[in-house]
């Protein structure tokens, strides 16, 4: 029988939800008791039906999440409901009412109920993070049990929109450089940035402009924004450019003259000569004669060593706060990793930096606050921001992720739509 993908729970018959031990009639029934709830990633079927694996963290390629509860001496007629809450705190799903029944006088020495929430291949799998569960027994809440399902962002899935051909992409990556540190994760970033620029925004492979390490010179770098796309942009064009490298600011007497993002071969004794100033790249992207820029920003411009720096275990460098570069036109939207004077970290555990991991998580599905299937640029924001800010400072450190223009600032500007959640 082929499973719909609405159904995300197993109710078939009685005996595949409840297990048992033999009942038993005594004249004075014993009082019933609720033993535990467990969470697993199987169930072992049987006489008493058993968890398989218990654990409280899925990942999107589980193929399910099975909530237990496990009573002792039940007699009477009971009824059991669970309701499955999204990270968003949302009802997910609820499997309403379902009877659970001992013939009057008797008892039930051991009983078991389980429920399936289904992720891999289903709408759950795009929604990455911090679920809930609650079970209710007669209507009264008998157990909640938090759990999270990790986001696999290395692949997405499968095509989210169909390709534009006026839409182009430029993605950035720089780990090692010519003299400076090594950026942890940028080149890998990149690519899989990539793939979600093609498979997500829907923009044509062959409209997509990759420059990883050696390839993102300045002078590449502004021949793209100055030369090569003028030439090939239309008026309805949405460009996407994605920059995973180092930035720096350019300090004169103790204060910050300019901030810059750094190419492979930038000297930071010469920043203002070999960097690309973020006001001059700003000022390229508006130029351009296209409906808007995205601009996903992975860089840091406080002096520190960005994502060169472990977010544990190393020495913090001294930071500056340089001042931010306002952009006045909501023909550019930037999404950039930190704010002020904060370092932007790698996210070793998942082998990203820590603004691109939930970048790519929010990109995938996991920013459809309202569950509409498409992520607009306030959903997006807030969820980037929120699980950044979330996991840094659990780690020890502050990393705030900030968009500008200020949504709140250009009417309509948050509620712009910008990728179509994966399925």
């Amino acid at each position: 029988m082929k499973r719909s993908s609405a159904l995300f729970i197993l109710f078939v018959l009685s005996f595949l939800l409840f297990s048992c031990a033999s009942t038993v009639e005594v004249k004075k029934v014993p009082p019933s008791s609720f033993v535990e709830a467990t969470l697993s990633k199987g169930i072992i079927k049987g006489l008493i039906a058993s968890p398989l694996e218990p654990t409280s963290a899925f990942s999107t390629e589980d193929s399910e999440v099975i909530a237990h509860v496990k009573f002792e001496n039940l007699s009477g007629k009971h009824t059991l409901r669970w309701e499955w809450v999204d990270p968003n705190g949302k009802l997910y799903y609820s499997t309403g009412h379902h009877p659970l029944r001992v013939s009057e006088g008797k008892y039930q020495k051991e009983v078991t109920a389980w429920n399936k929430m289904f992720v891999r291949g289903e709408k759950a799998a795009n929604l990455p993070g911090d679920w809930q569960v609650k079970i209710y027994l007669d209507d009264g809440l008998l157990a909640s049990k938090n759990f999270r399902i990790e986001g696999d962002v290395e692949k997405p899935a499968q095509i989210a929109q169909k390709p534009n051909p006026k839409n182009w992409g430029l993605i950035i990556g720089i780990e090692r450089y010519n003299n400076l540190p090594s950026v942890d994760f940028a080149e890998r970033d990149a690519s899989i940035m990539r793939e979600y620029f093609i498979r997500v925004l829907g923009i044509p492979e062959e409209n997509t402009i990759f420059l990883v390490d050696s390839k993102a010179t300045k002078s590449t770098m502004t021949g793209y924004l100055k030369d090569y796309l003028p030439k090939n942009v239309e008026r309805d064009t949405n460009l996407y450019l994605y920059f995973a490298g180092h930035g720096f600011p350019d300090v004169k007497e103790g204060s910050v003259q300019d901030t810059y993002l750094v190419p492979y071969d930038g000297n930071l004794r010469f920043i203002s000569e070999t960097g690309y100033r973020i006001k001059d790249f700003y000022e390229d992207l508006n130029k351009l004669k296209i409906q808007r820029t995205f601009v996903f920003l992975d860089a840091c411009f406080s002096g520190g060593a960005s994502r060169s720096e472990k977010m544990l275990g190393g020495t913090r460098p001294v930071l500056i706060d340089p001042p931010t570069t306002l952009l006045k036109s909501d023909k550019v939207i930037s999404l950039a990793s930190t704010k002020g004077g904060q370092a932007s970290n790698s996210y070793p555990e998942k082998k990203h930096g820590l603004f691109t991991y939930f970048l790519l998580g929010g990109l995938k599905g996991a920013a459809d606050k309202n569950g509409d299937g498409w992520i607009n640029m306030e959903e997006l924001f807030d969820y980037v921001r929120d699980n950044v800010a979330k996991v840094s400072r659990r780690k020890g450190v502050e990393q705030t992720p900030t968009v500008n223009p200020p949504l709140d600032t250009v009417k309509g500007l948050g509620e712009i739509t910008i990728s179509r959640v994966s399925k």
